[in-house]
């Protein structure tokens, strides 16, 4: 009795779903970061909240009204990395304080009630790019 497997390499295409995957979850994180930073923010007249975007080398998130274009900040050069933020000149302020104004933490608390949650997409985000595979 002959008994054949056949079996396929498929690294390149696991290295391309994998690259794909990590994307997305990081995304989706700087979503969830910017959601929660839009919250947490300080509010006068919305133009700090509605000027805070996500951008990663592929994907962005526009400026919502009252921002201008030019309250978008930078993409990333690097694909594996997403920035959230704000290009307002006072958010550091906002963020950090200066010696007459207390800080108003908006952008590290967003980040660590994110923190919490990004295991779960990643996992999400891999059993679905994944799933031929994990049968």
């Amino acid at each position: 009795m002959n008994v054949t497997v056949t079996q396929q390499w498929n690294g390149r295409d696991v290295k391309i779903l994998g690259k794909m995957a990590v994307g997305k979850s990081a995304f989706e994180i700087g979503l969830i970061v910017e959601s929660n930073a839009k919250m947490l923010c300080p509010i006068d007249l919305g133009r700090l909240a509605g000027s805070i975007t996500t951008q990663s080398s592929e994907n962005g998130s526009g400026p919502r009204s009252p921002a201008t274009f030019s309250d978008v900040i930078q993409k990333p050069r690097d694909p594996d990395e997403v920035f959230v933020g704000t290009a307002i000149d006072y958010g550091p302020y906002q963020e950090f304080g200066t010696i007459r104004m207390n800080a108003q933490p908006f952008l590290r608390p967003a980040l660590d009630l994110a923190r919490g949650r990004a295991l779960t997409i990643v996992k999400k985000e891999g059993r679905y790019v994944f799933k031929e595979y994990l049968k």
